[in-house]
């Protein structure tokens, strides 16, 4: 089914393989910083934002083959990286930008520079999770997304793979007659700046972890 960008469901704690422990594991050391626990909360959807196309298919962070809800974020990273890692590293910061955005395995709605280092993996094989701030990567995305003059139509957190239906359909050829400029010449690179704010987003509104999944 490929890689996606998800939400991580409050019931992911119960997983005793992975999401479980390093749930577990990121609590601690963001208690530890006076900056958590992570605390999932509910929130309503921005005005304006309409329900997800794919929605309907019962995804909370993850497919719905793989279990969860509506209400959360979940986007496929399946397209080509390096027109968004140029992106990124064109910029006058572009190394900041290129890590608070891409150098990161859980993402969370706690403001803090750099990284956190846990020893606890947040997928299988690995041999821990580098942890950054959704505060950071909503900002690093939207600097982005300012430079590309991406449009406001292009969905951002509107539900399950929203975007990734958006950027597959029609929508996007009438977008781009309607609203031309450099987000068109990558389209690419203004998905991933789409995704990744939406993630950050997400974060920021409901309290969750974004993770890969």
């Amino acid at each position: 089914m490929g890689i996606y960008v998800v939400s991580v469901a409050e019931e992911d704690r119960a997983d005793s393989e992975i999401r479980g422990p390093v749930l577990a594991a990121l609590d601690g050391e963001l208690e530890r910083r006076g900056l958590g626990p992570v605390a999932e909360r509910p929130a309503a959807r921005a005005p304006g934002r309409r329900p997800g196309l794919l929605g309907r298919l019962g995804l909370r962070g993850r497919p719905a083959a793989r279990g969860g809800r509506a209400d959360g974020f979940a986007e496929k990273a399946d397209r080509p990286y390096g027109a968004f890692e140029a992106l990124c590293r064109a910029q006058p910061d572009g190394s900041r930008l290129y890590d608070a955005l891409l150098d990161w395995e859980l993402l969370v709605p706690a403001d803090f520079g750099g990284v956190l280092e846990l020893s606890v993996p947040a997928e299988p094989g690995g041999d821990g999770a580098r942890v950054r701030s959704a505060h950071r990567a909503a900002g690093a995305a939207r600097r982005l997304a300012a430079v590309l003059e991406l449009p406001d139509c292009v969905p951002r957190d509107a539900g399950p793979l929203a975007l990734t239906g958006w950027f597959a359909g029609p929508a996007a050829e009438r977008a781009a007659a309607a609203h031309p400029g450099p987000w068109q010449e990558s389209p690419d690179a203004a998905y991933y700046t789409a995704l990744y704010l939406g993630a950050a987003e997400h974060a920021l509104c409901h309290g969750r972890v974004i993770a890969y999944g």
